[in-house]
């Protein structure tokens, strides 16, 4: 994938499990899987869950936006792009 290309994203991933991390929303009662299209808000954002003390060990990955797409529609999951112009915290009370 090219620097500029569209569809390069990225995704908080488990060290261990390598399972996509997925924030809980409470409105829906589901886990949503967050696709970052800046590698740096994907940095931001796993800096804050470190400063939380999140309790597993992530890493960024750069994936492709189709792939993780056909991922979550394939397995029931839901999921968000976060455009560079979006501002995301994790929630107060972080669940595994």
């Amino acid at each position: 994938m090219s620097k500029n290309d569209p569809d390069k994203m990225y995704v908080l991933v488990d060290e261990e499990s390598g399972g996509v991390y997925a924030v809980w929303d409470e409105s829906c009662q589901e886990r949503i899987v967050q696709l970052f299209v800046a590698n740096d808000d994907a940095v931001r954002y796993h800096g804050l869950l470190e400063a939380m003390d999140f309790p597993r060990q992530l890493e960024i990955s750069e994936v492709d936006r189709h792939d993780v797409i056909e991922n979550c529609k394939a397995h029931g999951y839901r999921y968000t792009l976060i455009s560079e112009n979006d501002i995301v915290i994790p929630p107060s009370t972080l669940t595994e």
